[in-house]
């Protein structure tokens, strides 16, 4: 299995995802049975269990209830609470009866509402710090202004509604992961290349990797821009595949594999944890190396 230092800190969301999948076709205006699951969901947590395969793993979040703590204790994940009061948060999609994601209800706002923990960081120190955008905008700002000078700092987008907490922040932060809606509401640009020179002009150090649904995905790094077609797939369960993507291009960036290598084995976790196969430890990365040989990468230049 391939292990990577005990370097990674995530920031972000951890609560319970509620999975609602019709049964039929969708009605409107009338009561439509469905089935439901449960699993535990939050950007940072989610790249945060992927990466608890392959190193320690330290979680940085609100309060956790003792259920939901006891059901992430057998994981190789750090509980780092950074306020001493349990509040409620938690997420809600809804798919067709053929698992094609319809809607998203995110009730998260507890995330940004109290900022009274901001004296609790930990002292950090050449480490990879992660933050999906749950927090609020002057919590996310003080923490890569706190980081930044020693630590690899990395994004990961969240949700449209949120990626304007990062509008003034481009320049300090070392990789962005977005999707397309995300990439266009940061620039307010609603062209791929055009949106990543805007980028670039502000940090040209700055990798970026853009996803475009089941299109491709972008992954900028310096002036080359790779793109990758994702695999046809049969999908399962879209929640949390492109967290699966980030987690294991994280993973191999650190590892300082080639970057070719590390979008192919990205995009194809992605589409395995698509299919509903998740990442787990006894996936180590054979059969993600498998379906990657089906992937095809092209390079172009951002002129």
């Amino acid at each position: 299995m391939i292990k990577s230092k005990n370097v990674f800190i995530c920031f972000g969301a951890v609560h319970y995802d509620y999975l609602l999948k019709l049964k039929n076709n969708l009605i409107k205006l009338r009561t439509n049975p469905i089935n439901q699951s449960k699993k535990i969901g939050g950007v940072a947590y989610n790249i945060a269990k992927i990466l608890s395969i392959f190193s320690k793993v330290t979680l940085a979040s609100l309060k956790i209830s003792k259920t939901l703590k006891k059901e992430i204790s057998n994981e190789n994940i750090k509980i780092l609470e950074l306020n001493k009061k349990n509040i409620d948060r938690f997420y809600i999609s809804l798919s067709d009866k053929n698992n094609n994601f319809l809607l998203g209800l995110a009730n998260t706002i507890n995330y940004e509402k109290n900022n009274s923990f901001i004296k609790n960081f930990p002292k950090l120190n050449r480490k990879i710090v992660i933050l999906d955008l749950n927090f609020s905008k002057f919590f996310i700002k003080k923490l890569v202004m706190n980081y930044y000078k020693k630590n690899y700092i990395i994004v990961c987008g969240t949700s449209v509604h949120k990626v304007y907490k990062i509008n003034t922040l481009l320049k300090y932060l070392d990789c962005i992961f977005l999707n397309k809606g995300e990439l266009f509401k940061l620039t307010k640009i609603d062209n791929i290349k055009k949106s990543l020179k805007k980028i670039i002009k502000i940090n040209k150090n700055i990798k970026i990797i853009v996803t475009n649904g089941s299109k491709n995905v972008y992954f900028l790094n310096k002036n080359v821009i790779l793109k990758g077609m994702p695999p046809k797939i049969k999908i399962k369960d879209e929640n949390g595949a492109g967290d699966a993507l980030s987690a294991i291009m994280i993973l191999l960036l650190n590892l300082k594999f080639n970057i070719n290598k590390v979008l192919k084995y990205g995009i194809a976790a992605g589409s395995q944890y698509a299919t509903g196969k998740k990442i787990t430890k006894k996936t180590d990365l054979g059969k993600i190396h498998r379906l990657s040989k089906k992937i095809i990468i092209k390079k172009e230049y951002l002129q």
